[in-house]
């Protein structure tokens, strides 16, 4: 158990998930035009923009409290905030997911929830793996 633990660390987890989310999440809304068609195809709306946009933003404030948490929590309450971030992401995710494809949209393939599955099931075990660990 300890092999896993040591490349299991919710710090390092949620820094760079965290860092990722920001990258992405601003990446996302500017070339939302770009993510709007490849979602809905070419004869996407404003309103897919919108919605694309609207999703780059939305994925900030949760990835700047996993950036800050990796940076400036420690021991339980880090562990606590990786656990609550990977499984509430997934979760989401697991809502999200069958709607998406119910409505064609381009991007939710089964390889984007075994992605997602895997970098938040990471985060998540990471938390776990380090729940009881005493203040690093």
């Amino acid at each position: 158990m300890d092999a896993i633990k040591q490349y299991m660390k919710p710090k390092w987890w949620l820094i760079v998930i965290g860092a990722l989310g920001v990258i992405t999440g601003v990446v996302n809304f500017a070339t939302a035009e770009d993510s709007a068609e490849m979602g809905w195809g070419e004869d996407y709306t404003a309103n897919d923009v919108f919605y694309e946009k609207a999703w780059g933003l939305s994925q900030l404030p949760i990835s700047i409290v996993a950036l800050v948490s990796g940076l400036m929590l420690t021991g339980r309450a880090r562990s606590i905030m990786a656990m609550t971030i990977g499984g509430g992401f997934w979760s989401s995710m697991l809502v999200l997911y069958p709607a998406g494809t119910d409505a064609g949209y381009g991007f939710m393939e089964i390889q984007m929830l075994v992605v997602i599955t895997v970098i938040m099931g990471g985060l998540f075990t990471s938390g776990y793996l380090h729940l009881e660990d005493e203040e690093e």
